[in-house]
């Protein structure tokens, strides 16, 4: 897609507008952070990273067409003896956000922008907000974990919240593309690493707050408050909060964003007699401050309810009539890799989940109990180079509520995946599931599926909607539907 032109592309003038300093200029035609993805006319932003500096890498950018540097006074210094004009960043990562924004004419301002963030959720959300949205006449945006969509038109992403050079840019197509609004993941990484600095949201949400991201954030509280960033006066209009969690109500104690709007079984936004069917379908009642209606939702699982009811809550924010706009939901497409309903094979079913933290787990399994299946087996692992501490929990949950567990491979990354395996099993032992190990992802869920007889539940947890496994570097194809298909196929 072709992005309109900004309305300045001299570095000076860049300088000049946001107040940084500059040495030299020139012309310039792009703005990336990544040296390798550098073309002729780039600005080449250097920003110190978790191992290395940005500015190490300064000749790759050149050698793809890099024409001036922006960066902290170091990278600058070393921009200056390669003969490179340079712009100087105060704080690096906010003020990269602030010229890339600056850089694309502020495509933000041109939309209306929704920002949904939370442990789990955020994914459903955003693709029942399309849905909505669409359905009462707006073009609408998506950027998030499936990737970065506007209509039919995929547009290329690599994060669940790309960096600010990537996610302005993103905006700008999605502007040019006639998009009004943008439903976008905001993740606690992105706060805290000021991805989406400059962007005030029209409408905030939180969905919850669960263990995961511990290697980054070091403890829940501080994950609370990278996530806590997104909902203040200057991040947001109105915050739209699950107030049956016990973080969101914490939220709801300190945010000052000009609006509070809280859904849940206690909430302004009152959820009640939900009920929900194996076929794929959950319904619920709703209660607003001014009507009460009820939902059907083509989703399995009473936290389908929740997150409908939270898009419900967006749609009002926004002006439009929540008991008009849930006629909608009927058109809702499966949402892939959530709680999605993969097969139905002699009389068993096969689900496929991305539930990879102890709450989304236990939500999950608890979930597919309610339909009082004969056994509920479960195939699950943990990814490597991630929170450590929850493998344990995650074993002992899925052993808790699974009749069988196959405990097997997600992406082992740079971990030695039979140690993975090992710290899940820990958490099985004394609990009453029978338990296997079969470290092939393949075939553990080839043996999962071989022990279901009717009556049953395989649920496949972990990578969900992921089409890759990674070990060592190396990403082959792996997709959980796909296999499950396929076995079945072939049985």
């Amino acid at each position: 897609m072709q992005i309109g032109q900004p309305t300045s592309t001299s570095l000076s003038a860049l300088g000049s507008r946001l107040n940084l300093q500059v040495s030299g200029d020139i012309e310039i035609t792009g703005i990336t952070h990544d040296s390798r993805a550098v073309t002729n006319g780039d600005l080449y932003v250097a920003i110190p990273g978790l191992t290395q500096h940005g500015i190490n890498f300064v000749q790759q950018a050149i050698d793809n067409g890099a024409v001036a540097v922006a960066s902290d006074q170091h990278g600058c210094e070393i921009a200056q003896n390669f003969g490179l004009p340079w712009l100087l960043l105060g704080d690096a990562r906010f003020d990269m956000a602030s010229v890339a924004a600056e850089f694309y004419g502020h495509p933000e301002q041109k939309l209306k922008m929704i920002g949904v963030t939370g442990t789990n959720g955020k994914t459903t959300i955003t693709q029942i907000l399309r849905t909505l949205l669409a359905g009462a006449g707006h073009n609408v945006g998506v950027i998030g974990t499936l990737g970065a969509f506007v209509g039919d038109l995929e547009i290329p992403s690599k994060r669940t919240t790309p960096e600010s050079t990537d996610l302005f840019k993103m905006l700008a197509q999605m502007v040019s593309a006639g998009a009004d609004t943008v439903c976008m993941e905001v993740s606690s990484h992105a706060l805290e690493l000021h991805r989406v600095a400059g962007i005030k949201f029209d409408v905030a949400i939180f969905t919850n707050l669960t263990q995961d991201h511990l290697d980054f954030h070091g403890s829940m509280a501080d994950y609370f408050a990278a996530k806590q960033k997104l909902f203040t006066d200057s991040r947001c209009k109105v915050a739209v909060i699950y107030s049956d969690d016990d973080w969101g109500r914490k939220l709801i104690s300190s945010t000052d964003a000009q609006q509070v709007v809280t859904v849940g079984a206690t909430g302004d936004w009152c959820i009640s007699d939900v009920s929900t069917a194996l076929s794929g379908s959950t319904r619920f009642n709703l209660k607003t401050p001014t009507q009460n209606f009820d939902v059907n939702i083509p989703m399995y699982g009473e936290f389908n309810a929740k997150n409908a009811a939270l898009c419900l809550a967006v749609c009002a924010s926004l002006g439009l009539d929540p008991s008009v706009v849930k006629d909608s939901l009927a058109n809702l497409p499966q949402v892939p890799g959530r709680m999605q309903l993969v097969a139905r094979h002699n009389d068993f079913l096969a689900f496929v989940d991305y539930a990879h933290t102890p709450d989304a787990v236990e939500k999950v399994l608890t979930e597919l109990l309610v339909a009082k299946p004969t056994k509920l087996i479960t195939v699950i692992g943990c990814g490597g180079d991630r929170d450590p501490s929850k493998r344990a929990i995650m074993g002992q949950i899925s052993a808790q509520l699974s009749d069988v567990v196959v405990i097997t491979d997600d992406n082992p990354r740079s971990e030695d995946p039979a140690q993975i395996r090992q710290a899940v099993l820990q958490g099985t032992l004394g609990q009453p599931a029978q338990v296997f190990e079969i470290g092939d992802r393949r075939e553990a869920i080839s043996f999962a599926l071989s022990m279901a007889g009717a009556g049953d539940v395989v649920a496949v947890l972990g990578k969900g909607h992921e089409v890759g496994q990674e070990v060592k570097g190396i990403v082959t194809d792996f997709d959980d539907v796909k296999v499950i298909r396929e076995v079945i196929a072939n049985a």
